[in-house]
């Protein structure tokens, strides 16, 4: 190693010792890749149609609608995918999927009531504790998350802090609440495409029969603007975040909501209370919503052996809540990983993102080291004209973050990144330093759904399993395989060699051993590169893009660039 020693050296301090001990798998610098379970891959169809879903109240369909409908994806088919090796071949280490937990049974007008939205998303919480059946069984989830370590990746799981599902005319009729005026709401549909939100003023009622409002969550748990309910505030922690019901830390609750008694029933609601009495007892937590919401997701990693979570709506969560969450789903992955050893993969800690704007831009409000990572929402906006400047910032700027950035392309709550350009923004993204994160579809170029008042809705089609791209893929698989490869990539320093083509190289130091590669951006044709303060004469190189093999001479290295401009040189080591 002969290129910027001094650049190497400064690499090898910023690694922290132990990291230094690690050669392959480090959060702070992962390869994520975020999917939708119920959009990637139908592996049960038996579960199609899991609590009604699909149907009226009558048991009669409605019209299919791939916008706002579950379509499907569940566990079963997202295992036979990691088992294939899908993932490995991305260079992916880390799978982030939807919260698996039951979600709300019925549906609400989407957006400006264009069509109808059930939480296939997972962004709709009904109960914490149990398995939602879309997805398949307690089961069918063990084997998921064993799978994935079986293959080498993490599991992060989307979960909710901050809000319940809304209520639907199907969950009031099943767990007797809230204020339905009839039955004729079972067979209901609008007269117009445009009208999924108007049952709300023919069928119910926010504002009469406290006593069966109550009968929901009730108001010690929730805010809402409902009747007998505190009311949706203008700030943390009042606030309802798109209007959706508010858990509530601010005061003790008197006991488990009556509609999930209701549908427990007494075995199950002897059992959790007992768990529930222990949890507080060990904890001296108080007895509020949002803690019950702390004792059941931690449940879940105590349980399966979650790796990390992502926070959605993070911000609007009171931040002594998010203390109290860390702490527990810290001891449960240790104590998992105790009871587990032949299925854990390392002893790092539970892992947590958040959805602040940058890496450098976490509010004073908030607790530190809250999370682990923040979503790089910035990353998107670059268009890639200036690598050197946005490569060298952020290995820069990783010195005095005071959290990780994980970057990415496209996302659930943003849209997806322009299709035509996906091999170049693919190139972008799989080499920055820090942590990157893949939305499924991106490396196979999966189109929007149909366009809808709420344009976050387009993100979340159907994986294209029946029209990938395969030019785009076998791109993503090489970058990706590259930088799985190779850790210096995410947590190297980062030097220019030159400029025309734009040629860089990556070092990492860890411990005794150390990575190094030379990358070239835009190159065409056969083209020569000085490596000589990198390699010695003699060395030789290959391209991992196109298999190449050549030697150094004269300080010199000459490769024939792949059409995509592509050179990814590493050292071949000869025994």
């Amino acid at each position: 190693m002969r290129l910027s020693r001094l650049t190497a050296v400064v690499a090898m301090l910023i690694v922290t010792t132990a990291e230094a001990q690690e050669t392959k798998f480090s959060w702070n610098h992962a390869t994520v890749y975020q999917l939708v379970t119920d959009r990637f891959s139908n592996g049960d169809s038996s579960n199609d149609s899991a609590y009604g879903r699909g149907l009226d109240g009558s048991g009669s369909p409605y019209a299919l609608d791939s916008t706002g409908h579950f379509l499907g994806g569940d566990f079963a088919g997202l295992t036979g995918w990691i088992e294939d090796g899908y993932f490995t071949n991305l260079g992916i280490n880390a799978l982030w999927i939807s919260a698996p937990y039951e979600q709300i049974h019925g549906w609400v007008g989407g957006g400006d009531g264009d069509f109808q939205e059930y939480a296939y998303h997972g962004f709709w919480p009904l109960d914490f504790t149990e398995v939602d059946r879309a997805f398949g069984t307690a089961d069918d989830f063990s084997r998921l998350v064993d799978a994935a370590h079986e293959s080498g990746l993490r599991l992060i799981v989307d979960v909710n802090l901050s809000h319940v599902g809304p209520a639907t005319m199907y969950d009031m009729s099943s767990f007797n609440f809230g204020g339905l005026s009839s039955d004729a709401w079972r067979s209901w549909k609008p007269a117009s495409k445009l009208g999924w939100q108007s049952y709300q003023s023919e069928y119910v009622t926010f504002t009469d029969s406290t006593e069966a409002w109550s009968r929901w969550w009730g108001p010690d748990w929730i805010r809402a603007d409902i009747t007998g309910y505190e009311p949706c505030g203008d700030s943390i922690p009042t606030v309802c975040e798109g209007a959706l019901p508010d858990i509530r830390s601010d005061v003790e609750v008197g006991g488990l909501p009556y509609f999930l008694k209701l549908k427990w029933g007494a075995d199950k609601v002897a059992s959790e209370e007992a768990s529930l009495d222990a949890f507080f007892t060990r904890t001296s937590l108080n007895r509020t919503a949002a803690n019950h919401v702390v004792k059941w997701l931690s449940d879940w990693v105590r349980d399966y052996g979650i790796d990390g979570f992502r926070i959605a709506n993070s911000e609007s969560v009171d931040p002594a809540v998010m203390v109290a969450f860390r702490n527990e789903v810290t001891i449960a992955l240790q104590e998992w990983k105790e009871l587990n050893p032949e299925k854990a993969l390392d002893d790092k800690k539970f892992w947590m993102a958040g959805e602040a704007g940058s890496m450098a831009s976490e509010s004073s409000s908030r607790p530190d080291n809250e999370f682990d990572s923040v979503l790089n929402r910035e990353f998107r906006q670059d268009d890639g004209a200036d690598l050197q400047s946005l490569y060298s910032g952020y290995v820069s700027a990783r010195e005095s973050a005071t959290v990780n950035q994980l970057s990415f392309l496209s996302s659930d709550d943003t849209s997806l990144f322009d299709r035509s350009e996906l091999i170049a923004a693919g190139t972008r993204l799989l080499l920055s330093p820090g942590g990157v994160s893949v939305y499924y579809g991106d490396e196979s170029a999966r189109r929007a759904g149909r366009a809808v008042s709420d344009s976050t809705q387009r993100t979340r089609s159907q994986m294209n399993w029946a029209s990938t791209d395969e030019a785009v893929l076998a791109h993503w698989q090489k970058v990706g395989s590259f930088r799985a490869a190779h850790p210096a990539i995410a947590r190297g320093g980062h030097d220019i060699v030159q400029d025309e083509p734009y040629t860089f190289y990556r070092g990492l130091q860890m411990g005794l051993d150390s990575d190094e590669v030379v990358i070239v951006v835009g190159a065409s044709g056969k083209t020569r590169i000085n490596v000589s303060l990198v390699w010695p004469d003699d060395t030789v190189l290959r391209d991992a893009y196109t298999g190449s093999v050549a030697f150094v001479s004269f300080g010199q290295v000459t490769f024939t660039a792949d059409p995509s401009g592509l050179i990814l040189m590493e050292e071949v080591h000869i025994d």
